[in-house]
């Protein structure tokens, strides 16, 4: 297996990849790129994420991109390329706690012609239930896979730590609608509807 990255929301590369970032940092597209690069395997690596290294984090949703760097271009344009179907992880309070979760393997985006020695960006987003934004990125040159380069991913460096972190499937409201009665396809039944989803929300957290 490859290399893996860590990024302390902390996330981290490679075999295991990790990074670390500020709540409202934004890494997106056009900015400046770090000279301290990771290998990463040209099929893809592991990716390390320390999600509760910040408070406000006991519920949050997950979106893992890379942003491709063109020959000659600076920085990546955009980090429009999603690479890990979008989850939500449950911690054990909103203040900050220990552990991580990682995914031993991430594929490359599908359609998308990479080349050994090419500059690529992982960037792994948490949305925090009290609405802010995460960002992570970690700066990876692609290498052949088995590379000397990159550290081997192990149940050492590569784990998740069910104790303290869980993991729940995105809802989405459209299950709801289809089965729901005709009546809720007028606007004012939809914004009730609305209403009492964000007010049950809010009352799960308190």
């Amino acid at each position: 297996m490859g290399h893996a990255v860590d990024v302390p929301m902390s996330v981290s590369s490679g075999a295991v990849t990790k990074a670390s970032g500020a709540d409202g940092y934004m890494t997106g597209g056009g900015m400046p790129q770090t000279t301290n690069r990771s290998s990463w395997p040209i099929s893809g690596g592991a990716l390390s994420v320390q999600p509760g290294w910040f408070p406000g984090h006991s519920k949050a949703q997950v979106y893992v991109n890379i942003g491709i760097q063109e020959m000659g271009a600076l920085a990546p344009p955009n980090m429009s390329h999603p690479v890990v179907p979008p989850f939500e992880i449950t911690g054990p309070s909103n203040d900050n706690y220990p552990g991580q979760w990682c995914i031993p393997q991430i594929g490359m985006p599908a359609n998308v012609s990479l080349q050994v020695g090419q500059n690529i960006t992982l960037q792994v987003i948490e949305l925090a239930q009290h609405g802010a934004a995460l960002y992570s990125c970690v700066d990876l040159t692609l290498v052949e896979d088995g590379s000397s380069e990159v550290e081997t991913v192990t149940p050492e460096n590569c784990y998740n730590s069910t104790e303290s972190i869980g993991f729940q499937l995105v809802f989405t409201t459209a299950a709801l609608a289809s089965g729901a009665p005709h009546s809720l396809q007028s606007i004012p039944n939809l914004l009730a509807l609305v209403g009492i989803l964000v007010l049950s929300a809010v009352f799960a957290t308190l």
